[in-house]
């Protein structure tokens, strides 16, 4: 790791802390809450639709106003009201570019066994062992998997990037060439998909009762490791955010603006 990654994983643990993790669980519990409460609104009349566009509407501002809160505190800027009005806008703009990045591969992804069976029969017959029509569809899903995670990378560098860096371009080429931050989704993405998942399908085989306890505890595990990476990869984010700044704040070869600039003469 390069000493400019290593000086950025230091910032990022210095900024991640138990509050900012139980601010990101109660931002997603409340997000959650507003999600229960759409669902059971019905919509048998006029009235109902609006009430439920209104409450979507309502849940949206609440999810975009909180998480630019969170990236203006980590990177010591202020929460104005404008400010979090952009980051709102921002993060809808991220969430509809994700939802179609995510609905392109999903088409691209329907094709998977023509191609796969498509190669298989193409590769010389003393391969078709290693290169099987079941290896060749998981390697394509890993493909898309790969391809929907750094689509959700560059998405969030740029939606953070724009909401709470004074100079976003410098900092965008920060952060895209941390590799502490591309690690850190690349962590994010396995344990999403490979913890969170494991946790969630094991079932212990005993009585109800010890299985809905066991639930409830898996649910709050996983919630807790979630949090702890997503506030991970904010984290360093920030201190990507906070290294372009501070770059421009002190230009190289002038002094601190805390030390004197002229000396008197002997």
């Amino acid at each position: 790791m390069t000493a400019r990654s290593s000086s950025v994983m230091r910032s990022a643990f210095m900024l991640l802390n138990v509050r900012l993790v139980l601010q990101q669980i109660g931002l997603a519990l409340l997000i959650f809450l507003f999600y229960v409460l759409w669902l059971r609104v019905p919509d048998a009349s006029v009235l109902d639709v609006i009430g439920s566009v209104l409450l979507a509407l309502i849940a949206l501002a609440v999810a975009g106003a909180g998480e630019s809160a969170l990236a203006l505190r980590l990177t010591g800027r202020p929460r104005t009201l404008g400010k979090l009005v952009r980051g709102t806008l921002l993060l809808l703009a991220g969430i509809a570019l994700w939802l179609a990045w995510n609905a392109l591969l999903n088409h691209l992804q329907e094709n998977d066994p023509l191609r796969a069976g498509y190669w298989n029969s193409r590769v010389p017959h003393q391969l078709r062992n290693f290169f099987s029509f079941e290896h060749i569809l998981l390697w394509l899903g890993w493909l898309w998997s790969t391809l929907a995670w750094i689509g959700a990378g560059i998405i969030a560098l740029f939606v953070f990037v724009w909401t709470a860096s004074a100079r976003p371009v410098r900092a965008i080429m920060v952060a895209a060439r941390s590799i502490a931050y591309w690690a850190a989704v690349v962590l994010c993405a396995v344990g999403a998909a490979v913890g969170t998942g494991s946790l969630l399908q094991w079932t212990p085989g005993h009585s109800l009762r010890v299985q809905m306890i066991s639930l409830v505890l898996r649910l709050s595990l996983a919630v807790l490791v979630d949090a702890v990476l997503v506030c991970l990869v904010l984290a360093i984010l920030a201190a990507c955010v906070r290294q372009s700044d501070a770059l421009y704040a002190t230009p190289a070869g002038t002094p601190d603006e805390s030390q004197p600039r002229t000396v008197d003469n002997p």
